[in-house]
């Protein structure tokens, strides 16, 4: 039995809670739950499509924050849900709607995704060349028997 507030019973794992102010300041995690807009009909909730996308591709397609997912939805009169899977590498992103806008919002986001892998790809073949090209320079300079 344990007689004083924050003494930890023998042998078990205890480690002490954060002071109050500190719990007050941090942010509050967003809902996971959210209502459905005004303007999303209900029968549409029926048969999502799924897919999954890299997480720094979907933190490059939707923004760090998914800042971009309210603009998205309501451009293409859609619902998106972007939840992270167990491994930490792999988002899964989850589209409710008319069955051929759900198909073209699949389809623009696999795009973007693809642009940005083919970008990434280029950046690092330039970061290669450049610093090939450095050790090139930098190395000991042979002379080259001319040319005749």
């Amino acid at each position: 039995m344990v007689d004083q507030p924050g003494a930890a019973a023998p042998g078990g794992p205890w480690t002490p809670a954060p002071p109050l102010d500190a719990l007050l300041r941090t942010p509050l995690p967003l809902p996971r739950l959210r209502t459905r807009p005004w303007w999303f009909p209900v029968q549409e909730l029926r048969d999502p499509l799924v897919f999954y996308l890299e997480a720094w591709l979907a933190d490059l397609v939707f923004g760090p924050d998914r800042g971009v997912i309210p603009e998205l939805e309501w451009m293409n009169q859609v619902l998106l849900r972007v939840d992270t899977v167990s491994t930490e590498n792999v988002v899964e992103v989850t589209i409710f709607g008319q069955p051929r806008v759900q198909n073209r919002v699949k389809n623009v986001l696999l795009s973007l995704a693809s642009r940005h892998r083919e970008h990434r790809a280029r950046e690092e073949k330039m970061k290669q060349l450049e610093e090939f090209l450095k050790a090139r320079a930098s190395g000991p300079q042979t002379p080259q028997p001319p040319v005749a």
